[in-house]
């Protein structure tokens, strides 16, 4: 019988998502397994568990649009501890937490994979019912927050060194704990081309600086205002608007092209799959400290410029792409985002030391492929 592995894909942001689909992505290259995708939360119309999704999205969106709602969730939490979480799931939770672990008993997995705490969570507590079954994480950003399960029956992987000793201080198993590159989808892998193709490929104007502005899925931090203020330049811009899921924005930002002056040339997009080209296509990235979407523009070479964090998970992203890896800036205020934009434009080449920076992570090295590599000879 082949092993059967479980990939679980749970919305919260798009983050888990890309991490558990280039862990997918890597997993295609070996045979005599059976891989399940599953939105598990999706599985069987079960409402409590669609409730509790809904739940988890809506408070990602509250944490970018209501400024310190984020810092003070993830201080009550840190509080109260883990043993509060893993309570608050038998409780207030117990139905899509039974939820999943009905579905889980249904699939009969011999590998759970997970990218997100909850489905961590659900795995652990499955595995006390089926022992035999392995229950691993990778952990896509770029700490180890207090809500990641660290019992010693799960495998868990993190992508820096200080998300390691996070998880060492957080008393995960040593024998259990592995150190991994940053993961990386195959579409980024075979986005090979230079900025001048992607511009061309999407009608862009190739002559002018061009600046990508989004804020995750829901564009729900500081892409409005920031893009109003660039908007508002006297300088040769391309700018380049993703809403996102955010229609209300995607309707604003379409009707607001119609009538620009003519040294900005505006592009408004919703979700695409391949923004990521969209990214190379572009001189600079500004975005809020999502840790997925800063990864891929630093894959695709392409500098950012962060303009918010919306709790501990995002500002670990600055220190480790801002302070540590030097990939860009973090700067807050809308009116100076657009000076520096500025000084880029009159001046691109004070760009080069981010660009060059953007370097010192090495897509093909990916993290991905050791994880799948675990996964199968375990």
């Amino acid at each position: 019988m082949p092993k059967k592995i479980l990939l679980t894909y749970f919305e919260s942001g798009m983050g888990h998502i890309t991490a558990i689909q280039s862990i997918s992505d890597s997993l295609q290259k070996y045979k005599d397994i059976q891989v399940v995708n599953s939105y598990v939360m999706h599985e069987g119309n079960n409402k409590k568990m669609l409730s509790y999704e809904k739940f988890i999205i809506k408070n990602t969106k509250m944490t970018n649009s209501l400024k310190g709602y984020g810092n003070m969730c993830f201080h009550i939490l840190s509080l109260f501890g883990l043993k509060f979480f893993r309570l608050l799931h038998k409780t207030t939770f117990r139905g899509a937490t039974k939820g999943v672990i009905e579905y889980f008993e249904k699939v009969a997995p011999d590998i759970i994979v997970s990218t997100h705490y909850f489905m961590t969570y659900c795995g652990l507590e499955y595995k006390k019912l089926h022992p035999d079954t392995q229950i691993v994480t990778y952990n896509p950003d770029n700490n180890v927050h207090m809500w990641w399960d660290n019992r010693k029956e799960g495998i868990f992987f993190v992508n820096n060194s200080l998300a390691y000793e996070q998880a060492i201080k957080r008393h995960f198993d040593r024998k259990n704990l592995y150190l991994v590159p940053c993961t990386t989808r195959k579409c980024i892998l075979e986005s090979t081309f230079d900025k001048q193709y992607y511009r061309r490929k999407f009608g862009l104007p190739e002559d002018k600086f061009t600046v990508i502005v989004a804020d995750g899925a829901y564009a729900k931090a500081k892409a409005d205002v920031v893009t109003a203020y660039l908007l508002d330049t006297d300088r040769q811009l391309s700018l380049i608007f993703v809403a996102g899921k955010n229609k209300k924005l995607y309707d604003k930002y379409t009707a607001i092209k119609q009538n620009l002056p003519d040294n900005i040339t505006l592009t408004v997009l919703p979700f695409m799959p391949n923004i990521h080209e969209y990214y190379s296509a572009s001189d600079v990235f500004v975005c809020k400290g999502g840790p997925n979407a800063v990864l891929d523009s630093v894959y695709m070479h392409t500098p950012v410029l962060i303009d918010y964090y919306a709790h501990p998970i995002e500002k670990a992203t600055i220190n480790y792409f801002v302070d540590t890896l030097g990939c860009g800036e973090a700067i807050f205020s809308p009116l100076k985002i657009r000076q520096k934009i500025e000084s880029w434009i009159d001046n691109p080449s004070l760009l080069d030391k981010y660009t060059i920076n953007t370097f010192r992570l090495d897509k093909t090295d990916n993290g991905a492929d050791k994880i799948a590599s675990y996964i199968v000879n375990c």
